[in-house]
């Protein structure tokens, strides 16, 4: 990943520190090569030495090849080059991620606080920062942020998802999926209208998730009641159960043991935690450790990252059904 602020705990800026340097969109993206140029190249066969590429034969699109590749045309020392995804000839082309950008720089000014790109380009997700924290009581706070994901391989619309982070932590948390399609517009009508759907939303989900928070912390929940949920989370296997299916198992229940204790020993003066703090170490473990394979590098990092944009966090889910119930 390039980084875009100063990192503490890998590749994963999901782990800085507070972000203090909120910039512009397009800056960022530059300085985490995000902001290249594309070009449109007609795919084909080669058949008795001869270059062919299959056409329409009809209707509007008559005599243009009927796929395409999108390419990286900028002269990046690795990535120059490099195929980024293919299409169909009707797909319209578009100068990469730029008319994405400028309109998130419209919609927020100067609220970015992350760009990260995955692999050469084939995806991107911009993070910005919204309104000011909502306090949860002795120092723990929530921030509401959206990110907006786009791809030129055609793995993801584009879109913009709110998200809450624990600031503490930086667990992102209350994924509602997809809040509004990002057009490529000046207008500046559309620019507000837009600009006013997604604050709405966004900071009543973040309300409600404070409003939770709030509830869980109240209840106190013992390190029996963590056992016993964490064991309901992960059921016990069946004694013929292979070894790696066994390996796995335990390996969650450590990682969910070791954010308990690290949550309690940040946020309790008692040897007693409480549900928000048991639904945090479960969120946590499977957001940073568990949805990466337990590793560290950038490949792992992107799917655990994908993951959370994708709102799939099954154990979080489950801990917090649990929790309520």
């Amino acid at each position: 990943m390039r980084e875009t602020v100063d990192n503490h705990a890998g590749p994963n800026w999901m782990h800085a520190q507070e972000v203090t340097d909120i910039r512009n969109v397009i800056i960022l993206a530059a300085e985490a090569d995000g902001l290249f140029p594309v070009k449109y190249m007609p795919s084909g066969y080669v058949q008795d030495g001869s270059f062919h590429v299959p056409i329409y034969g009809s209707g509007k699109y008559k005599g243009e090849p009927k796929d395409r590749y999108v390419i990286r045309a900028d002269q990046h020392e690795q990535h120059g080059g490099v195929v980024l995804g293919t299409h169909s000839g009707k797909y319209p082309e578009r100068d990469g991620y730029k008319h994405v950008y400028a309109t998130l720089e419209d919609l927020f000014p100067a609220s970015c606080t992350g760009v990260h790109v995955f692999g050469s380009g084939e995806k991107v997700v911009v993070e910005q920062q919204l309104d000011e924290p909502l306090d949860l009581g002795d120092g723990d706070t929530i921030q509401p942020f959206i990110y907006t994901r786009m791809s030129l391989n055609g793995v993801w619309k584009t879109e913009i998802i709110p998200m809450q982070k624990r600031l503490s932590c930086e667990n992102m948390l209350g994924h509602t999926g997809q809040l509004v399609s990002v057009r490529a517009t000046k207008n500046h009508d559309d620019i507000l209208t837009m600009r006013s759907s997604v604050l709405e939303t966004s900071m009543q989900q973040a309300r409600v998730l404070r409003d939770m928070a709030r509830v869980l912390k109240d209840q106190q929940f013992t390190d029996i009641q963590f056992h016993d949920m964490v064991q309901a989370l992960v059921p016990q296997l069946k004694e013929d159960a292979p070894p790696r299916a066994i390996t796995n198992r335990n390996k969650k229940i450590a990682a969910m043991g070791v954010a308990w204790k690290d949550e309690k020993l940040a946020w309790s003066s008692t040897n007693y935690g409480n549900k928000w703090l048991a639904y945090n170490a479960v969120q946590g473990a499977e957001q940073h450790k568990i949805n990466s394979n337990y590793k560290t590098d950038v490949k792992a990092y992107d799917k655990s990252y994908a993951l959370a944009l994708d709102g799939k966090t099954p154990l979080a889910d489950a801990a917090l059904s649990y929790l309520r119930t």
